[in-house]
C-alpha cells in the first residue's frame, strides 16, 4: 500500500480539481471529523481508514483502486469515472437508504416506460 504521504497528495489534487475546500470533503463525504482532519491527510501525518478513502472516492466520483494505484505511481493522473455504469454505483452509494430506493423507483419507471414503447402497436 502506498505511503500515507502519497495517497495525501492525490486526495488533495482530486479534492483541487474539484475546486472544495477541505470542510467540504469532510461535509460531503459524510465524515465525522474536522477540516483539519483532512489536511493531516494532504500532508501525510495521518492515513485515512478504507472506509473514509471509500467515502472520499465517491465525492471525487471515481473509485479506492484508482486513487491507491495513483498513490503507487501507476498512474500519471487520477481518473474519474468515464463508464456511466462505475458514475452510477458512485452516485447510488452517496445517497440516503430512502433517496436509494427513490432512484432505483424511478430507473424501473425508466425502464417499464422503455419496454412498453418496444411492444409491437405501440408508439
Amino acid at each position: 500500500m502506498p505511503s500515507s504521504a502519497n495517497i495525501g497528495a492525490v486526495i488533495r489534487r482530486l479534492r483541487e480539481r474539484w475546486r472544495l475546500k477541505q470542510q467540504d470533503v469532510v461535509e460531503y463525504a459524510r465524515l465525522d471529523r474536522s477540516s483539519s482532519y483532512i489536511s493531516s491527510i494532504e500532508t501525510g501525518k495521518t492515513s485515512p481508514t478504507l472506509a473514509e478513502l471509500e467515502a472520499m472516492s465517491i465525492v471525487f466520483r471515481t473509485t479506492v483502486s484508482r486513487m491507491i494505484q495513483e498513490a503507487g505511481g501507476e498512474q500519471g493522473e487520477a481518473p474519474t469515472a468515464d463508464d456511466p455504469a462505475t458514475r452510477l454505483v458512485a452516485l447510488f452509494r452517496g445517497l440516503d437508504p430512502d433517496e436509494q430506493e427513490l432512484a432505483l423507483a424511478f430507473l424501473q419507471l425508466l425502464t417499464d416506460r422503455r419496454q412498453e414503447k418496444a411492444l409491437p402497436g405501440r408508439r
